[in-house]
């Protein structure tokens, strides 16, 4: 039996994961995959574009038919009211719980924006953000702000905020990075991280998800395996995640904005040097002869 899921997100390998999690595959399951679209970049980071769209497939087992139910005892129902319950056995360690999902501790110490004082550092970042909104058109919004030591987290909520992230987050990292400097205006450095629907949370699972398939793809095959240019925040997951795993490694490699990593198992098949010609021998170079005229024998 096949079983499917479609993946969409800003490029293929986000969209590759998206479509994984959606099939609860594990990091040895086959999954197959077809693009569907292709990703398509916006004008100047806002306007226009597409994102990638995936299809990831797997194939599984049928399930098995179920059995009959059997025919219940009368004698044998009687002698089981006459026993005393047993007591509930211990679950086996090995069993697997379901754990809930964190709720964001951003969210649960955030305060609406307009309760800060006016000349905080807070207060100033947050109003650079709403006239970089008001500019691009977004205009209802709910902007919260949950203050920790030396900084604070800018929660942004409301419809048309995609054109804030842009691709992969750029947009939102220069916003950031503009909006702290809004806030600081050379005094000390207060930090400064706007969330946009738990944006930062989901783009972690998904690079540590992405870190343990290719590197778990780099084991199976014992060569190299590379990923997208990303920033160096991105990159930074990729490597704390790719630490946790025995036998592999990571490196950058690259500049600007082509810096990307590259995953490395520590069985790494050395690849064989190309062949190259064998070497010339010296020789003089060809003279033309003295008695040939310049433009050689004309009739």
């Amino acid at each position: 039996m096949i079983k499917e899921a479609i993946g969409i997100a800003a490029t293929i390998d986000e969209a590759k994961e998206s479509a994984i999690s959606e099939l609860n595959a594990g990091l040895d399951d086959d999954v197959q995959f077809e693009i569907i679209d292709m990703p398509k970049k916006k004008v100047l980071g806002i306007f226009g574009g597409s994102p990638a769209k995936v299809r990831a497939y797997i194939e599984i087992d049928d399930p098995a038919p179920k059995k009959a139910p059997k025919k219940q005892n009368k004698k044998n129902d009687a002698v089981k009211e006459n026993k005393e319950p047993k007591e509930n056995k211990p679950k086996a360690k090995n069993e697997k719980k379901e754990k809930p999902a964190p709720a964001p501790v951003e969210k649960a110490d955030a305060v609406d924006a307009s309760t800060l004082p006016a000349d905080s550092q807070a207060a100033k970042a947050v109003e650079y953000i709403k006239g970089v909104l008001l500019g691009l058109g977004c205009t209802d919004i709910t902007v919260k702000v949950a203050l920790f030591d030396g900084g604070a987290t800018i929660i942004l909520e409301g419809e048309g905020l995609g054109v804030v992230i842009g691709h992969r987050g750029e947009t939102l990292d220069a916003l950031q990075y503009l909006a702290s400097l809004a806030a600081n205006n050379g005094n000390g450095y207060f930090k400064v991280s706007i969330d946009i629907g738990n944006y930062r949370e989901r783009r972690e699972k998904t690079l540590i998800s992405l870190a343990h398939r290719m590197a778990n793809q780099a084991l199976k095959s014992g060569r190299n395996r590379s990923l997208e240019p990303m920033n160096p925040y991105e990159r930074r997951i990729i490597h704390t995640a790719i630490q946790e795993i025995d036998g592999v490694s990571s490196h950058s490699v690259g500049e600007g904005d082509r810096r990307h990593i590259v995953i490395t198992p520590d069985n790494a098949t050395p690849r064989a040097p190309k062949k190259t010609s064998a070497p010339v021998e010296n020789r003089e170079p060809k003279k033309d002869s003295e008695a040939l005229p310049l433009y050689g024998k004309i009739k």
